[in-house]
């Protein structure tokens, strides 16, 4: 079989793309039809069967237009959904250091995997190998007519995943003419955080002065045609986008890495690394240690603080990043009951993602000869004492960071997405309709980690001897390695560029993710056989359909990821592949019970039910029901049930096991064990054992992390209850309130080592005690000895909340101001009642609510909400303004709550509401042109700024980055963008 090479894919799509547009060309030239912009329309509402969007919907719905994606001069779809007071950020491109280079959607905080995105109603793949869920890149912003978020559970209608809720965006469809669009914006700053200036001149680190940066060029063009008859359309588009690098070194608040300090911890101060240039030996990891004199003497001084290495100017605040789209959507009508459709649709994506130089960092052992001719006699002494000059070795943790330039650890990730939709749907005459399609996506991945260095290579230039004058790596002398080069890490600025080039190391991953999808649907009522409530006007309508979906997974990685031999990678990272498929059968009814009656205006039952077989975790069944009531035009209210289900994903499932390090110490461990007898004996400690026990190096126990076949299913149950209330005395205007309860059980997830150890010693459940595995002799560092800390079915989440939303279009003639059009007033907010969590059986609950942290994770107000107010004038000309606001939060350890405690933290302590205000505007110019113009963040108001090292916001797991959170608060300040739109 021939090999299809990425260059040949993208040459094919590329071809067709092109065939295609001049199928449009085509098309337009033999249409007599005017251009106009009337849109397909698909509504999601949380049900198959076709009824009135919005305010009709038995489920809370969100719109999100095309109209506010423009005012808010967003071409990123993930900043667009980030905004909503229902989404938290997930992965941004303010991602850096743990960058997938997707961009995934959060729904309610329940993660990206409980969400379900769709496009146009279809299933969307899995974005990346390591991370697989929906990946919002590729959908082309210029060809989004608008977005529908329907929270709360939706298995029984759409599948597996629609925990939190289902993502839809509808395209552009049917679509007659040519659009060009262009829209250049950057982001401007002040620099005048006075707390982070005194911070970085306590450090020594120079303060930057304003910056206007972080460009953003987009550009896109659409071309569509009917079909002369009419009856059939052809739609195709192209974009590209490129954004420039923004470093954390250009904002004060970000320029170094922040630690709190003094008492109560009520400052905070710039402290980074121990991993620092100067190095800290430390004899078998233990210890204060020692580092080298910054006099630049061969001597040694003992490690403090003011060491510490700043590694925050070289990461990313916003990755650079290259992305083209391109595709078409194309449908004919051969008869009212066969009409043919196809959709085509790619992404070539390229990020790169910086962070600081890597290090022979302090999670590792090495060994360095007494008798290394790079050792002064007095750091020989100091580190092998009486041994110094001998062959013995000296044994421990160094700590030494690379700083020279160039040597910025940087991630390459290109993904490359394919989707492929064929199909036909048609009228069966009375009433009745159907849908039969086939759909095949692809995303293909290749990353390449650069400037990482190998621990392997690193101790063979460690191992130095004399050989007549001349310094020699041992593995020269012996032939085990002629091409390794002594590395000098005994004298500042000693390591040479021959060194560098020799230890440091490129590493490769490449995978792809597949999905394919077959599906075939009815809809209909049962008008025509007399099916109808006596007192309805409509008669019961329903839809079925089955659905067999596979999905697949592929992960490689290349010898140096999978040996663990990277420094700066974690651990090992294996092969990963697997695939599973579903086959389903489902169906929905909705019976109008009362209709046209007074005090009954509207009563409306709708149910559901979607039976899955699962190749992987077997049988699951989801299912709803929703009754919707209007006693009076001016006001209804509904309220449902959900039951939703989310299998394990193949990475869940197959990820190779492996044993790995982690953060952690033995209780057991040590001549003194701080765990009496009894507890560790709950552990599989013997008697004879207790007490002799080696402790894990360097705080690094070892662990058995991976997939788990015996996942079953998570669980979630939702209920809603509303009302929506359009007053006829008030013209244009509507108002929804919505209460959720959303219960999550069987929760997909790791334990931390530390819960796992804690419990069992203190409880002996059979549960915990089973995960620790100790050696013969007792150890968890050594071979045989492992924590299991695989994906399990865990605990639970719940949380509860209301949903607010308000609309009000308001013809400035009502109030007597004639000739001055209209103004549109928009809201919606969300209030958190109660964010439950249950990491472990068995164990209590802790609430989430209006806190962030260690374990709570991103912040998660009690209230958010964004207001826009616009003026629409008769002069084509509109001016809006937008509010957005989110609630203060506190810092969970400070809480009086046991699961959460921690040190108290005075510095961290609260996060105080922010309000971002942004300005737009928007003018259209002789019919073709339209003009767009506008500032977000418009008063330039700085993040918070916290502690990175104790809360990890430098990590991965809250996605923060530069000591904040990017993707809830804006980092790159004042932000402006100006935009044209040309339309024929």
């Amino acid at each position: 079989m021939k090999k299809i090479t990425n260059r040949g894919r993208l040459l094919t799509s590329t071809m067709l793309v092109g065939s295609m547009a001049m199928a449009v060309m085509a098309l337009t030239a033999g249409s007599a039809a005017a251009a106009d912009d009337d849109l397909q329309e698909i509504v999601v509402t949380g049900s198959r069967i076709k009824q009135a969007a919005n305010l009709t919907s038995d489920s809370p719905l969100t719109t999100v237009t095309d109209t506010e994606m423009k005012l808010q001069g967003t071409t990123n779809i993930e900043t667009l959904l980030n905004r909503l007071p229902g989404v938290t950020a997930d992965q941004t491109q303010g991602v850096s250091n743990g960058a997938s280079g997707t961009a995934t959607i959060n729904l309610r905080n329940l993660g990206a995997s409980r969400t379900l995105v769709l496009i146009d109603g279809r299933r969307m793949v899995g974005g990346d190998p390591s991370y697989p869920y929906a990946d919002v890149n590729f959908i082309p912003a210029a060809l989004v007519d608008s977005v529908d978020v329907v929270t709360g559970g939706a298995s029984a209608v759409y599948g597996s995943d629609a925990v939190a809720g289902v993502v839809n965006f509808k395209m552009k469809r049917d679509f007659e003419g040519v659009k060009v669009d262009y829209q250049l914006s950057a982001a401007q700053h002040d620099n005048n955080n006075k707390e982070a200036q005194t911070a970085l001149k306590g450090f020594g680190v120079s303060v930057p002065g304003s910056q206007f940066d972080g460009f953003v060029r987009d550009s896109s063009f659409i071309i569509g045609a009917n079909a002369p008859n009419n009856r059939g359309n052809v739609t195709a588009y192209a974009t590209y986008r490129w954004t420039e690098p923004v470093k954390q070194s250009s904002r004060d608040w970000s320029a170094c890495s922040l630690s709190v300090s003094g008492d109560d911890n009520d400052s905070h101060v710039c402290q980074g690394s121990s991993n620092n240039t100067y190095g800290r030996f430390r004899t078998n990891g233990s210890g204060t240690g020692l580092s080298l004199n910054p006099d630049g003497s061969s001597t040694f001084v003992p490690y403090t603080n003011a060491l510490s290495y700043n590694y925050g100017p070289y990461n990313y605040l916003q990755r650079q990043d290259e992305r083209y789209t391109g595709g078409a959507f194309a449908h004919y009508e051969i008869s009212p009951a066969f009409d043919v459709y196809t959709d085509f649709m790619f992404m070539t994506d390229h990020t790169r993602a910086q962070i600081a130089p890597s290090a022979i960092f302090n999670s590792a052992l090495y060994n360095i000869n007494c008798d290394n001719p790079l050792m002064s006699a007095s750091e020989a002494t100091a580190l092998c004492g009486s041994n110094a000059g001998t062959s013995a070795n000296w044994s421990g943790t160094i700590g030494l960071r690379f700083s020279g330039s160039g040597m910025e650890r940087y991630d390459d990730i290109r993904h490359t997405d394919y989707r492929y939709v064929i199909g036909t749907k048609g009228d069966l005459g009375g009433g009745w309709s159907y849908d039969v399609s086939a759909q095949h996506s692809e995303v293909i991945y290749t990353e390449h980690y650069e400037n990482d260095v190998s621990i392997s290579k690193v101790q063979k230039a460690l191992n130095v001897v004399n050989v007549n004058g001349v310094a020699t790596c041992q593995s020269v002398v012996d032939g085990t390695d002629l091409n390794c080069v002594p590395l000098n890490i005994f004298s500042l600025n000693g390591i040479s560029s021959d060194a560098w080039n020799y230890i440091k190391t490129t590493s490769f991953k490449e995978g792809n993710v597949t999905q394919d999808v077959v599906s075939g649907s009815v809809t209909g009522d049962f008008g025509q056989f007399g099916a109808q409530s006596p007192l309805a006007k409509n008669p019961v309508a329903i839809a079925f359909g089955t659905e067999y979906r596979k999905e697949g997974l592929n992960l490689k990685v290349d010898e140096e990821n999978s040996s663990g031999d990277l420094a700066g990678s974690g651990g090992a990272t294996q092969n990963s592949s697997g695939s599973y498929d579903v086959k389903e059968l489902y169906g929905e009814l909705r019976v109008p019970l009362i209709e046209g009656r007074e005090w009954a205006k509207s009563l409306v039952l709708d149910a559901g039910y979607r039976w899955s077989d699962y190749s992987s975790s077997g049988t699951v069944d989801s299912w709803k029901t929703s009754l919707t009531y209007a006693p009076v035009s001016d006001v209804s209210f509904r309220g449902g049930f959900n039951r939703a289900v989310r299998a394990p994903s193949i990475l869940e499932l197959y990820s190779t096991q492996t044993v790995g390090l982690t953060s952690a110490s033995d209780p057991c461990a040590g001549s003194s064990p701080s765990a009496s007898l009894a507890q560790c004996a709950r552990t599989g400690v013997t008697a004879a054992q207790y007490g002799t026990i080696a402790e894990c190096t360097s705080s690094q126990c070892n662990v058995l992390s991976g997939g788990n076949t015996a996942l079953k299913p998570e669980t979630a149950d939702t209920w809603t209850i509303g009302t929506v209330i359009t007053p006829t005395f008030m013209h244009n205007f509507s108002a929804t309130i919505d209460y959720f309860d959303i219960r999550v059980t069987d929760l997909i997830s790791t334990l931390s080592v530390s819960s796992i150890l804690n419990q069992c010693l203190n409880t002996g459940d059979s549960y915990y005690c089973g995960l620790v595995h100790r050696a013969s002799n007792g150890s968890l560092a050594l071979t045989g000895g492992y924590i299991i800390d695989t994906e399990l079915n865990t605990g639970y989440l719940n949380e509860q909340g209301v949903d607010i939303g308000l609309n009000y279009l308001l013809d400035l003639e009502d109030l007597n101001v004639k000739d001055r059009g209209s103004v549109l007033f928009n809201f919606n907010g969300t209030w958190m009642a109660n964010y439950l969590v249950q990491q472990q059986p068995g164990e209590s609950a802790f609430n989430c609510k209006g806190l962030f942290g260690v374990t709570c994770g991103q912040p998660t107000p009690m209230w958010r909400h964004t207001m826009r107010v616009t003026w629409q004038t008769p002069w084509n000309f509109d001016l809006s303004g937008n509010w957005r606001y989110i609630g203060g939060v506190k810092l969970d350890q400070n809480t009086s709550n046991a699961l959460l405690s921690g040190d108290y933290d005075k510095a961290d302590g609260r996060i105080n509401s922010y309000s971002y205000f942004d300005i737009a505007m928007s003018a259209t110019l002789y019919d073709h042109y339209t003009v767009r113009f506008g500032v977000n963040n418009l008063f330039d108001k700085d993040p918070p700024i916290l502690d990175s090292n104790v809360y990890g916001i430098s990590g991965t797991s809250n996605y923060g980055n530069g000591n904040t959170f990017p993707g809830i608060y804006d980092t790159l300040g004042r932000t402006f963008f100006l935009g044209v739109t040309a339309d024929f």
